[in-house]
């Protein structure tokens, strides 16, 4: 019988009898034929590949992440990520939806045509992601939309990260539930995918109710353990691999209620360190079995969003196949086969370019006048004494905040807060025309002697900018308004760094090792300033969320995540 290609002597883990068999692998028009021993059978294969009993594992599944940020296209993303062995995702492209609404969903899948692994989507259920008296965006969302873009697009396939937790867990029927509801009538094999920030107890019990049940928020083993009791499918990313959630998954036989994610993977870093190959390999090293591995890297992930032609190796599943060097925990892939041909080299993708269209690259409808004096004056009711104001300390491991306060000087009415031991913190509405702003102040992590803008602010994406002086922060802002988008790292009225981010003020077509060298200066120049993070740039651009605990800010004002109260910035004065 004629074949496309024959894999001999591979080492191959059976995820249905969880037993290990060397085995001999038959591919026919990309897809597995048969697995055993081929001796037995007269095959004809155009190609062989001699595996010398190595580990053939299925190509890496990663369900949940946002290609947008990797401020790249999805053509460059897909070509950055197969060489580390991902050959399908599932994006969710709330950010570029916040900006451009249901035209920004249709362009990205357009973009993405053409990828040299399989891009498949969830409908973003979040634009915005809390209200419009909360934060202001280019675009919303509703189920109306929702379901009209599952219907006209086949790899649209779940309803995205559902990140108004808080309105859920009210139990008041409201947008959050009508996307839900919407989605379970229209699709009900479709999965529900969860943002439920260290909800625990009857809150979690709530969310689940209420049809989300999926999580690839940070866990900690108290709530990991509850996922799991409660039925709840979970999505481990990086920052929550560690010894007590891995003594969690060892505790009894929890394969298949867990996949590993990325989430979210600047370039810098998916360049130096890897994407969802990092993730595995981090598992590797704290004790996790490559059974366990390659379980929730392939099979989980497929049976949790439906993909049944892919996630293991046996006959009629597609020949996405990565040979592993050995069964170590280094985790180094050797070669990787695509529907069964060898792409482990294969650049041929890099240099086609699906551009966006021109109208998506002018999104930032503010001029440089826009930023006024105004912005940068604390108004008190003592001419003299101190003012307390609100602050977000920020935590410098993760992208949380905590509230706290700070006391300022006063003088002639005005807060003196330039030079002192944390940030003003301003946003600008760049989407109305109106300038309309808000501020907040920053503790923690904050820059000294300097500033940073960034019209990539998730998730609304209005132009935020975080600095100790008025000058070097005015640079900064108007630098990236007279740039159509992007980020700049200024010090003493001197641009340390900066990148241009021109398709919706969020993304570039520039390769990723040029994007992975302008981010790298990026956070080397935060780090610089004082800006002290294991993720600099993805910890600042998620100073806005107001979805992510406890205390964000948005154009509207700093948000209390937990109630979307919002709140007062002076607290007293003296």
């Amino acid at each position: 019988m004629r074949i496309d290609s024959l894999f001999i002597n591979a080492k191959i883990y059976n995820v249905y009898t969880e037993k290990w068999q060397n085995h001999d692998v038959a591919v026919l028009d990309g897809r597995i034929l048969f697995t055993g021993n081929s001796s037995l059978y007269e095959f004809q294969a155009d190609e062989v590949i001699q595996c010398e009993g190595k580990p053939l594992i299925p190509g890496m599944i990663d369900i949940h992440l946002h290609i947008e940020s990797t401020f790249c296209t999805p053509l460059t993303f897909g070509t950055s990520v197969l060489k580390r062995g991902v050959t399908t995702i599932v994006s969710e492209p709330h950010e570029i939806a916040n900006i451009f609404g249901v035209e920004g969903i249709n362009e990205m899948i357009r973009v993405s045509e053409g990828a040299p692994i399989d891009i498949f989507f969830g409908v973003p259920s979040s634009v915005p992601s809390t209200t419009s008296e909360l934060e202001t965006t280019g675009g919303t969302i509703g189920p109306e939309e929702a379901i009209k873009l599952m219907k006209n697009h086949s790899r649209i396939i779940c309803l995205g990260e559902v990140m108004n937790s808080s309105s859920l867990i009210t139990m008041k029927y409201g947008r959050a539930n009508e996307m839900i509801d919407a989605v379970k009538t229209q699709f009900p094999l479709s999965a529900i995918e969860g943002h439920c920030p260290s909800f625990k107890d009857l809150n979690l019990a709530k969310l689940m109710y209420s049809g989300v049940d999926s999580d690839h928020c940070q866990q900690d083993s108290e709530g990991l353990m509850q996922r799991f009791e409660n039925g709840m499918f979970v999505e481990l990313q990086e920052k929550s691999i560690n010894e007590e959630n891995i003594t969690i998954l060892k505790s009894f036989n929890s394969r298949g209620l867990y996949s590993f994610v990325t989430d979210d993977v600047p370039p810098d870093i998916l360049e130096e360190d890897g994407h969802l190959d990092f993730v595995a390999r981090k598992a590797l090293r704290a004790g996790l079995s490559l059974e366990d591995i390659i379980v929730a890297t392939s099979y989980a992930p497929a049976c949790r969003m439906g993909l049944r032609d892919r996630g293991a190796i046996s006959p009629g599943k597609m020949a996405d196949l990565l040979l592993l060097k050995d069964d170590s925990d280094d985790f180094i892939i050797e070669k990787i086969f695509r529907k069964g041909l060898d792409v482990s080299s294969s650049d041929e993708k890099a240099d086609q370019r699906i551009e966006f269209g021109s109208e998506f690259k002018k999104s930032i409808n503010l001029a440089e006048n826009d930023i006024t004096e105004a912005m940068f004056q604390i108004h008190t009711a003592n001419n003299t004494g101190s003012v307390k104001l609100l602050t977000m300390k920020k935590n410098n491991s993760n992208t949380y905040t905590s509230e706290s306060s700070f006391e300022l000087g006063i003088t002639e009415r005005l807060a003196d807060w330039e030079n002192t031991k944390g940030n003003l913190v301003i946003v600008v509405d760049r989407y109305s025309g109106e300038a309309g702003y808000a501020r907040g102040f920053l503790e923690g992590c904050y820059f000294s002697r300097g500033a940073m803008a960034s019209s990539c602010a998730h998730d609304s994406h209005n132009l935020l900018c975080s600095g100790d002086n008025k000058s070097d922060m005015e640079i900064a802002m108007k630098w990236v308004i007279r740039h159509q988008g992007g980020m700049c790292v200024v010090s003493e009225g001197r641009i340390l760094a900066s990148i241009e981010l021109p398709v919706g003020g969020i993304l570039s077509e520039e390769p990723m090792a040029i994007l992975a060298s302008k981010l790298n200066a990026i956070a080397d120049s935060m780090k610089k300033l004082g800006f002290e993070h294991r993720n600099p740039v993805m910890s600042f651009c998620t100073l806005t969320l107001p979805v992510s605990p406890s205390l964000k800010i948005t154009d509207k004002g700093v948000i209390r995540t937990e109630d979307g109260k919002i709140m007062d910035l002076i607290l007293e004065t003296n």
